[in-house]
Formats: C-alpha cells, structure tokens, sequence
C-alpha cells in the first residue's frame, strides 16, 4: 500500500516539474494569443528544467532544497489559478484518468520487476548513487564508463531523493512520466470531429504500441524518445506550419534547449545533435540571421561539451574509435554488402519488435497514397535518409561482432527515433476523419 501510495506522490511531483517555471495560465493571462496548448507548456517547462539541472549537475546542491523551491513558486501558481486548473481538469476529465490508468499500470509494473537491466547495473545506477549522495560531475570520474554522458542520471536522483520510500526505481518514474507527457500530448493535435473516446483510443494504441517495459529498467531511450518527439513538435509548429512566426530568435532558442538535452543523454546524443543542426539549416523558414544565429550557438554548445569532456574526463570518448581498422575492412565490397544485410535484417526485425514503426510507415503509405502532403515536407526524407544513415555507419564501422551487437543495441536506437514521426500517424488519422 505505502509503494502505491509513493507513486502517487512521485506522480505529483513530476506534475508539479512540467508546471514550473512558466505557467500556463499566468502566460495566457498576459499574452491573449498564445498559440501554445497546455501539454506543449509542460512540453517546454521539462525542457528548460532539464537544461537547469544540467547547470546544476556540475555544482553541489541540496536536492531536496531545490525540490522545496520549485513545490513553492508551481504552489503559488496553484493557488492563484485554482479554478482555471480544476476547470482544465474536469474538461479533460477521461483523458486525465486514461493518463493516470496508464502511468500507474506501467509504474506498478516497474516496482514490480525492482531490478534493474544490464546498461543500468554496469553504468548508469553508479552515476545516479553519485548525484543521490550530493555529488556532481567531478565525483564520476573513475566510474565504469565515466565519460558517458549523465543527464539521464541526474534526474533519476533527483526524484529518487525526492520520493517518500526512497527507492531508486521511484526516481525512474521521471522517464515514464515524460514519455507519456508526448503521447498525450497529441490529443490537442487530433481533429475536432474526433470524440473524445475516439481521442482516447487513439492515444491509448500510440501508448500500448510505443511501450516497452524492459526500456524501463534503467535505459534512457524514453528520455531520448521524448527529445525527437518534442524537436519535431516545436520544429514543425516553427518553421513548417509557420504557427509561432516571429521576429524574434525564440523559436531558435526553444530548439537548441531541446537539442542540447541530446548531447548530454546519450553518446549517440551527440550526432543526433549534428543532425538536427543540418536538418534546421536546410529545412527551417527562416531568415539567414536567424540561421546563423542557430550556426553560432550550436558551435558554442558543441564547444562547451568538448571542454567539459576534456576538463573533467581527460577527452571526449567514445565506446570505439571513430577511425578503426574496421573502417578499411569495409573497402572490401563482399564484405560491406554482408554487413548491410545483417544490419538490414535486425533493422526489420526492430520494426517489428516496436510495432510504433508499423503504424508510421502505414501512415506514411496511406498519405502519400491518398495526398501530396509529403510534397513540401522534404525535411522527412532528409530525416529519414540522415539518422537511417547514421544506424547504418555506427554498426559498418564498429569493430565488434555485429552478430552479437546489432540485436541487443540496433532495436533501441530505432525506437528512439521514432519519436520524431509519431505526428505522421496523427496526420494520417486527420485526414482520413477528415475526408468523412
């Protein structure tokens, strides 16, 4: 009863996290025509929270002493906005009890299992014991895979510090609440002529679809999904359907808040970092100062990344050299073209094992079949053919028995990236309620 109980109140507290700082009704109050919904402030808020954090993790903070400042200012807020809040909640009412039906059936399931998997065990679960004792980057180093990045860890403390049993698995909850935080998300970009059961269906099948309780074992491939899935949202809403023109360089910065999360996640987070770059040059609508404007930054967070490697870690280190003896062995062509089709197969394989994939390609069929709404949205292919790409070059290049590491690493990378196409389903659902 009392691990019910704490996950109740972990639930609060992750809700309290996405209110804070900025506030949804506070910010319609004083700006009338916001165009950001309820979900896309939560959206941002853990956005700019995590980029918070990030800054925090390189100094010694009382973690509960941040918690009390963020409960107080988002309880304020509360208070003041009372009646808009309960008026949001009952409006929403069955969507608000799919969500919880939803959280608690995935978090009883993890308390359930306890345990932790392997990449958790042999890394991560050492990183987190260092920030839940008060430490910070400086105190990783030594660790097993050190040079990992750590943002992922920091937040699992914190709310594993946070939580009223302190247990660890509490803390990890984090990354089930924002992944859920995307998938309902989409109810606002669902078409009007959907009921609100139809809505709910809709989302429930994204969710079934979309989960895996192994990846919640200590992976971070949630916290990843939810940073494709919140660059394609801002991205799209910025500089495709032009939603939130402006002449300003906010947009830009929202995306390189979203972006940064990339670098310090994962040690793939750094290419994907890359990518995004690429995609925003050649696809944004936006003026040259703009993009230069986005150039600059990129290059100085790129930097500030290296440094911090250096600084701390020696050098910026990666599971493989970058140029290895595998890289020449792929010269050879029979070899290479074996490769592609062991990487091809388990590609197939994790279409299959995430069936997510499946309803996107269906969706991407039944658009192209049925509109030309691909026609100017080039960025999809470019997005496509950039991180498909990318899979591709990590496993050919890799000195490893890609027999032995594609099938246990590949699915993961894969889903991960899914996050950033999921509106392709809802498009395609759009369209076809649409037609009717």
């Amino acid at each position: 009863m009392i691990e019910i109980f704490s996950i109740l109140l972990t639930l609060i507290s992750l809700f309290i996290f996405s209110n804070f700082p900025l506030n949804y009704f506070y910010l319609k109050k004083k700006i009338h025509s916001i165009e950001y919904t309820f979900s896309e402030i939560q959206l941002l808020n853990i956005i700019i929270n995590c980029n918070i954090f990030l800054i925090l993790s390189f100094f010694v903070i009382n973690l509960n002493l941040i918690f009390i400042i963020i409960l107080t200012y988002t309880f304020f807020f509360f208070i003041i906005f009372k009646k808009e809040y309960l008026n949001l909640f009952k409006k929403n009412l069955y969507l608000n009890l799919t969500y919880g039906i939803c959280f608690y059936s995935v978090a009883i399931l993890i308390v359930k299992n306890g345990y932790l998997e392997y990449d958790a065990l042999a890394h991560w679960i050492h990183k987190v014991k260092v920030f839940y004792q008060g430490g910070t980057v400086s105190n990783l180093k030594g660790l097993n895979y050190d040079y990992y990045p750590h943002l992922g860890s920091y937040l699992w403390a914190f709310f594993w510090k946070n939580s009223l049993i302190q247990n660890e698995y509490l803390g990890r909850l984090f990354f089930l609440y924002i992944f859920l935080i995307s998938i309902f998300s989409i109810n606002s970009k669902l078409s009007k002529k959907f009921s609100n059961f139809e809505k709910i269906l809709i989302i429930f099948l994204i969710f079934y679809l979309s989960t895996n309780i192994y990846l919640f074992g200590g992976y971070q491939e949630y916290f990843l999904f939810f940073c494709f899935y919140c660059y394609s949202n801002f991205f799209y809403n910025f500089y495709i359907s032009n939603k939130f023109s402006s002449n300003n360089y906010l947009p830009e910065i929202i995306i390189l808040l979203t972006s940064n999360l990339f670098i310090w996640t994962k040690q793939e987070g750094l290419f994907y970092f890359i990518i995004f770059g690429v995609l925003f040059l050649l696809h944004s609508k936006r003026q040259g100062l703009s993009k230069v404007f986005y150039f600059l930054m990129s290059v100085g967070l790129f930097l500030y990344f290296i440094f911090i490697k250096n600084y701390y870690f020696g050098s910026v280190e990666f599971n493989d050299e970058i140029i290895n003896s595998e890289t020449f062995k792929n010269l050879q062509i029979s070899y290479l073209i074996s490769k592609i089709i062991i990487i091809t197969k388990y590609f197939i394989i994790s279409f299959f094992k995430y069936p997510i994939w499946i309803l996107i390609f269906l969706s991407l069929i039944v658009i192209k079949t049925n509109s030309n709404y691909l026609k100017n949205k080039n960025y999809i292919y470019t997005y496509f053919l950039l991180m498909f790409g990318f899979v591709y070059a990590i496993f050919l290049n890799t000195p490893n028995d890609i027999n032995w590491l594609v099938p246990i690493t590949l699915n993961r990378l894969v889903f991960a990236q899914s996050g950033f196409l999921i509106f392709i389903c809802v498009e395609m659902l759009n369209r076809l309620k649409n037609r009717n």
